[in-house]
């Protein structure tokens, strides 16, 4: 976007809409104050990113300000203007991260400056590869100056990743090495690789606004992915759902924007008082606010002193600046140059991902004192020593597949693939790819389509099943087996209910257990009733038809059956001998066959049939005929309507 955010959104929307989508970059500049980072822009864009009244009244850069550019091979660049004041560095930051070239700014008449250190060590701990050393204000002095200046930059960035960086020469006042430049950056830029498009969109918020018209827009650079119009997106860390209005990059209103374009959103669903600099736009849930991150933490070699863990500091990432405090898990003190794993503990929640690059700012006076990466996005408290420390070190360092193992290993449920890749902060693919291969190999298991549990949790679960299923035949042998329900709920603090369902039918599948209907027994396990068990049905039988449908009740019979009641129950219902009507009778299967049968004679002579009709054929009291009467709605014979039944099923 350019600095003219607001307008060039507005006059975005009368011009054609742009589909195609060539190559984009994200080029940025560094440098000290008045080195001319803005009046470079100027010329070479023609647009003035001082924007505010007060960079006009001033003549310096106070906040981030963006121009597009159309290179002579054609690549669309936005261009990042940042400030240079020392007052200003925090928003320099917010716009240095998605850069894939930097371009340092160093004036010819003045030469390397102490916010030129500054914005390079930012560069180096936000690692930006690539750049160009650009040597201003060519015309305030002659050759021998301009090549004393040279050397002092290339010996500036010396063991950085610009020490082999091309160094340009350039006025734009003149307009002199301007071709050059835009020659050299051509150049420069083919070496960059392109960003992929595939991962979940991910936009860092350094600009918000209201449109008339549009409502809230928010600009950024697009870090991973696409957003098209349309989307629906999370912003964070609020956790706001929000739906894409339009989209626009470089000044043009396109269907879609990709992953190192300069883009503006015009979101539906959140009021500008909702969205601030700093916030996050992502697709999905792949990323979670957390107040705790796991990180490898770097002091500059040039820092004034060391570093004493907990203390306070300001966390830049993305386009935010957070408070907080960075606890050295490695030592109490950190000398400069060297580094540590360490856990940034902040007082708002960030929104980080697994290998973001971080810039560390002392709390006052405020200084860029270091930086380094994140190893695990939503973190918890860690102690500096044993086995809390060896795992956040193989979170570091270890394989994707060691990575995923361990996660599988500390997940007492089973994952999916997008949890777990971004559980370890890599692509889907990535993570399925591996996942396939550990299962492939036997080293976890795969339980379902795209759900994956640790083997030692899986044969847990299986043996926790089948050894539950074996102790019940045995101690219940007139018993056909467990109710799969009850088996579920008593295991449940051990085997949460999807595991369950996935072993147990892991267990039927190997034939290591057998179910019919809703009972579960060991497979080939012979069953037979025992028969003094089945006596005591047939002796119960007998009992309930004693008075045609005037039932003793549930708590008389098993008193007179005793201990053996519970057994002799079970055994009548899993056969289909016994009908519960409800809690308190039970008839036989006979008499249920006797009751449809006399159904089936009323209906054929009568359209409806009321309580006291049921009373008259069946000699049942009200206290009978009303509990029958309400299962045989249940069970589909008969269709209340009103006080009447009608025929059924």
């Amino acid at each position: 976007m350019g600095a003219q955010d607001s307008a060039t959104l507005g006059r975005s929307y009368r011009l054609r809409a742009v589909n195609a989508t060539p190559r984009s970059a994200v080029v940025g500049t560094a440098g000290h104050i008045d080195h001319g980072k803005t009046a470079l822009v100027r010329r070479l864009t023609g647009v003035n990113t001082d924007r505010l009244p007060e960079e006009k009244k001033r003549g310096i850069s106070i906040d981030l300000g963006f121009a597009p550019l159309v290179t002579p091979a054609g690549v669309r660049v936005g261009l990042v203007d940042v400030p240079g004041h020392e007052r200003f560095v925090k928003n320099m930051l917010a716009g240095v991260g998605g850069m894939d070239l930097v371009m340092l700014v160093i004036a010819a008449d003045e030469g390397v400056m102490p916010q030129t250190r500054e914005h390079l060590a930012i560069v180096q701990l936000l690692h930006v590869s690539r750049g160009i050393v650009v040597l201003t204000k060519r015309d305030l002095v002659d050759a021998d100056w301009a090549a004393m200046v040279a050397r002092d930059a290339r010996e500036l960035v010396k063991g950085t990743a610009l020490e082999h960086a091309p160094i340009v020469e350039c006025s734009a006042t003149t307009g002199e090495g301007v071709d050059a430049l835009l020659a050299t950056l051509d150049r420069e830029l083919a070496q960059v690789d392109v960003r992929a498009a595939g991962d979940a969109a991910r936009l860092p918020v350094d600009r918000v606004f209201t449109m008339e018209g549009f409502g809230t827009v928010v600009t950024g650079t697009l870090w991973r992915g696409r957003v098209a119009t349309g989307d629906t997106l999370t912003l964070l860390p609020a956790a706001h759902a929000v739906r894409v209005r339009r989209v626009q990059v470089h000044g043009d209103t396109v269907d879609a924007a990709v992953a190192g374009q300069r883009t503006a959103l015009a979101l539906h669903g959140v009021d500008r008082a909702q969205v601030e600099r700093g916030d996050w736009l992502v697709a999905g849930e792949a990323l979670k606010p957390s107040r705790v991150l796991d990180v490898r933490f770097e002091l500059l070699a040039d820092a004034a002193r060391e570093f004493k863990s907990e203390s306070r500091v300001r966390f830049h990432l993305g386009a935010s600046e957070l408070i907080g405090r960075l606890v050295l898990l490695e030592g109490r003190t950190l000398a400069p140059g060297a580094s540590a794993l360490a856990q940034l503990r902040l007082e708002t929640p960030a929104v980080a991902a697994r290998g973001d690059r971080f810039v560390i700012r002392s709390w006052s006076p405020s200084r860029t004192i270091g930086g380094g990466v994140v190893i695990e996005p939503v973190g918890q408290k860690r102690r500096r020593a044993g086995a809390a420390l060896a795992q956040l070190a193989l979170h570091e360092s270890g394989s994707l597949a060691a990575r995923l193992l361990e996660k599988l290993e500390a997940a007492a449920k089973m994952q999916s693939t997008a949890q777990l890749a971004t559980a370890v902060g890599e692509s889907e693919a990535a993570a399925a790819a591996t996942l396939a291969a550990l299962a492939e190999a036997g080293e976890l298991a795969a339980p379902a389509a795209g759900r994956w549990v640790a083997r030692e949790r899986w044969n847990v679960s299986r043996d926790a099943i089948a050894d539950a299923v074996r102790a019940y035949a045995e101690k219940h042998p007139a018993r056909y087996g467990v109710m799969k329900g009850e088996l579920k709920s008593a295991l449940k603090s051990a085997v949460d209910a999807p595991l369950f369902d996935a072993a147990f039918a892991s267990l039927v599948a190997d034939e290591e257990i057998e179910q019919q209907g809703e009972r579960v027994r060991p497979a080939g396990l012979p069953w037979e009733p025992p028969a003094a068990t089945m006596a005591q049905l047939e002796a119960l039988e007998r009992l309930l038809e004693a008075d045609g449908y005037l039932v003793p009740e549930n708590a008389q019979w098993s008193a007179k059956l005793g201990a053996a009641a519970a057994e002799v129950a079970s055994l009548g219902h899993f056969l289909g001998r016994l009908v519960r009507v409800n809690t308190e009778l039970t008839y036989t299967a006979a008499q249920m066959t006797r009751l449809r049968a006399s159904l089936d004679e009323w209906f054929a002579a009568h359209e409806a049939l009321t309580v006291a009709d049921l009373r008259g054929f069946t000699g049942a009291s009200r206290k009978y005929a009303v509990p029958l009467l309400e299962h045989c709605d249940r069970v589909g014979w008969t269709v209340r309507v009103g006080d009447e039944r009608r025929r059924g099923g």
